[in-house]
């Protein structure tokens, strides 16, 4: 497949991601859209957990097709937790998101290797986690491979107990080799952990998915590209070395009259620039 701008389509969020702020995205290039769902309820218009109704009527609004689900996440739905049971609860939802994506259209799921826990992990406790998230990602990948959909098992920043080294999630997805198991390369998570440019390289083939943003690295600041400090050009070039011919996910989280600001700059020249580099 050719390589594609996507956008985040966030659902459920009061005064975010309008029509306009979809038609912004458009307008820098974006095809295809990775729906991102308000967990902790709903905008003031509706009540409740958001609705495949709602995401679709979303989608239509925004003109986009969906290309994949970012998977609901959190510390209760850790799929690395060393607790049998509440790892199995972790993988039950995350197979109930792999039936919604395929419902949507994008039958790609994002998933969190781990919840937040900033403390160091002691060498025993990392190879626990390490061999509980390698069973949930072959569990997953043959749920997925079942059912006509892939899991994008993400990076994540160094805040969290386990999936930020690339290099590791990598050997893990290696090891797992199911065509259903790859990796959503968040480059801006990258970017808080090391060398992104490092971490493409160590990641190659097992990226199906990305992540693309900027930040200052510090924090997950979701900025757009290059308005933050990552060598997208540098990116770029490590992307199509490895040949990913997937979607570019433009995963920022900027205010609409911001948005509108980057776009009447020039912004989507540079953005231009960005993808034909990867696609060469």
């Amino acid at each position: 497949m050719a390589v594609e701008l996507g956008t985040v389509a966030p659902v459920g969020f009061e005064n975010f991601a309008s029509p306009r702020w979809a038609s912004l995205m458009r307008s820098l290039g974006c095809t295809t859209a990775q729906v991102y769902r308000n967990r902790d309820g709903n905008d003031a218009s509706h009540s409740g957990v958001v609705t495949i109704g709602q995401i679709r009527e979303y989608l239509d609004l925004a003109q986009l097709p969906c290309d994949s689900l970012h998977a609901f996440y959190g510390n209760d739905l850790d799929i690395s937790v060393p607790n049998d049971q509440a790892r199995q609860v972790a993988v039950e939802v995350m197979q109930d998101e792999g039936r919604l994506a395929l419902a949507l259209g994008g039958p790609i799921v994002v998933v969190h290797c781990s919840g937040i826990f900033p403390e160091n992990l002691t060498p025993e406790e990392h190879r626990v986690r390490r061999s509980c998230l390698r069973q949930s990602i072959d569990e997953l990948g043959r749920f997925g491979q079942a059912n006509g959909v892939r899991y994008a098992f993400e990076n994540l920043p160094p805040y969290h107990a386990i999936g930020s080294d690339v290099a590791e999630l990598a050997e893990i997805l290696r090891e797992v080799d199911s065509p259903a198991a790859g990796m959503c390369f968040d480059i801006a998570h990258a970017n808080l952990a090391g060398n992104p440019v490092e971490a493409i390289a160590q990641a190659g083939e097992r990226i199906i998915y990305t992540h693309v943003c900027d930040n200052l690295g510090r924090v997950d600041d979701h900025l757009l590209p290059f308005t933050g400090r990552i060598d997208f050009q540098a990116a770029a070039d490590a992307l199509r070395e490895v040949r990913y011919d997937g979607v570019l996910m433009i995963e920022t989280f900027c205010d609409v009259d911001e948005l509108a600001k980057l776009v009447d700059q020039g912004i989507g020249e540079k953005i231009s620039q960005f993808l034909a580099r990867v696609r060469g």
